[in-house]
């Protein structure tokens, strides 16, 4: 799936044969660009001709005969003009019933990571399943270091919830995931508006965690580089990968409240790692897009839009006192100085926070009360998180951070241990306290009548 990106994909897709030609020599493998960049409104073809002219300039004399490159818009695809990945996403799973393929790679366009290692870790994997489990699905997840102040939503939503499945699955919505056919066959049929957004990363995951045919797997492949994004603003965009997976727990409502009832171990994927994949630590460098004054600005100004909603999940008092937080952050916001603070709504209150917006969707089944107040308080969340990792780094005051947001990273000689114990643990552990309590749930439930 592309949009906008123009400056990547013809490198990606070079180098992505490359790893072909290395890994799959003895395969046919076809690539699929579904471009959502070019439309019947505005029929910028950059995407696209730059993938064309990637593919050119490193195969100028033709392709190997074992591959083939095909690049198009996605609109209107069965009659469906719904922009974003899972309809550019869509049509790649609806296609393949019409082909004997036996094995699906999803990459996300913007990615800058050395595809022939990647492909080799993808075909040692797959070899592996089909040649153990041959008459089981494989859905392979990816483990790799993000920036901390990327993957919020992966890290603060979608791992926890992936708990009430019973398996833990860190790259839920990595966007870089290996299928069988089988797999992708789950994926055909009638999907949600917001599925056809942004959600499809974690319907994907929720609907292979569901079937009781499928393995799941988590490969190591170093770090995601790519265009680091800004999540945790407040958009359209984290609402919906929350209302899909919202929608994903109703669909699978039965199985979850099983979970909930009994005791069980939390399982976990088969995990392929440094020493399986042959990729070793990468660190995810620097980036710009965390803004300090624009965060504070976005809590405060937007708390109104969202307040209602959150009354409905946490309740009068827990809300009023949520408000008194923002009164004293507008407060904050007025020159910036000082200690570095958020709304005080850390771990503990995300967790309870969740319980409670979960009882009330098994209870009430309304999405979209859920899914606002959601996207509201795991934001706030996720900047407390960002506070303490901004702490570790020596960056206490607003001053501070302002300073340094513009090349905001990990000293490199700090940054395996950082992400490994100050990150990655971190969303492990959130994810494992909110399913060792979550039949909270169910307690709670009782008080949305």
């Amino acid at each position: 799936p592309t949009y906008r990106n123009a400056d990547n994909i013809g490198r990606l897709l070079k180098n992505g044969i490359d790893g072909v030609l290395v890994n799959f020599r003895d395969k046919r493998v076809a690539f699929v660009v579904s471009d959502g960049t070019y439309t019947s409104a505005d029929p910028d073809s950059s995407t696209i001709d730059a993938a064309i002219a990637g593919v050119k300039d490193g195969f100028g004399n033709g392709l190997p005969e074992n591959v083939l490159v095909a690049v198009t818009p996605y609109e209107g695809y069965l009659q469906n003009f719904v922009p974003g990945k899972g309809s550019a996403l869509k049509l790649v799973y609806e296609e393949l019933a019409f082909c004997d393929a036996k094995l699906a790679i999803i990459l996300d366009g913007d990615l800058r990571n050395d595809m022939v290692t990647w492909h080799r870790a993808f075909r040692k994997v797959s070899d592996f399943h089909f040649r153990m489990f041959p008459n089981d699905e494989m859905f392979v997840t990816a483990r790799y270091a993000r920036h901390f102040v990327d993957a919020s939503l992966t890290r603060f939503v979608v791992g926890p919830l992936t708990t009430l499945m019973g398996i833990f699955v860190p790259g839920g919505i990595s966007g870089d995931i290996c299928l069988s056919a089988g797999s992708v066959a789950l994926e055909r049929g009638k999907w949600t508006e917001e599925r056809l957004k942004y959600g499809t990363d974690i319907s994907t995951t929720f609907d292979n965690l569901a079937n009781p045919d499928s393995i799941i797997y988590e490969l190591y492949l170093g770090a995601k580089l790519h265009d680091i994004t800004d999540e945790a603003k407040l958009s359209v965009m984290p609402g919906e990968v929350i209302g899909a997976a919202l929608e994903r727990i109703l669909h699978y409502r039965e199985l979850i409240q099983e979970n909930l009832k009994h005791e069980i171990l939390l399982g976990h994927p088969v995990r392929w790692g440094p020493e399986q994949t042959g990729i070793e630590f990468i660190d995810p460098g620097y980036t710009n897009v965390f803004n300090v004054e624009q965060k504070v600005a976005t809590l405060v100004k937007k708390w109104p839009e969202f307040r209602s909603d959150i009354e409905v999940i946490l309740g009068q008092e827990k809300t009023e006192r949520l408000a008194r937080e923002v009164r004293l952050l507008q407060d904050a916001a007025r020159n910036l100085q000082g200690s570095l603070r958020f709304l005080e709504f850390g771990q503990e209150k995300w967790i309870d926070a969740l319980y409670m917006g979960l009882a009330f969707l098994l209870k009430k089944e309304e999405i979209g009360v859920v899914k606002r107040a959601f996207n509201y308080l795991y934001t706030a969340a996720f900047l407390e998180f960002c506070k303490d990792r901004l702490e570790d780094l020596g960056l206490d005051t607003f001053e501070k951070v302002v300073k340094a947001q513009d090349h905001l990273g990990v000293p490199p000689e700090k940054a395996q241990e950082f992400y490994e114990e100050k990150v990655d643990r971190v969303a492990f552990d959130l994810a494992k306290k909110f399913f060792e309590g979550r039949k909270r749930i169910l307690n709670y439930a009782a008080d949305f009548s």
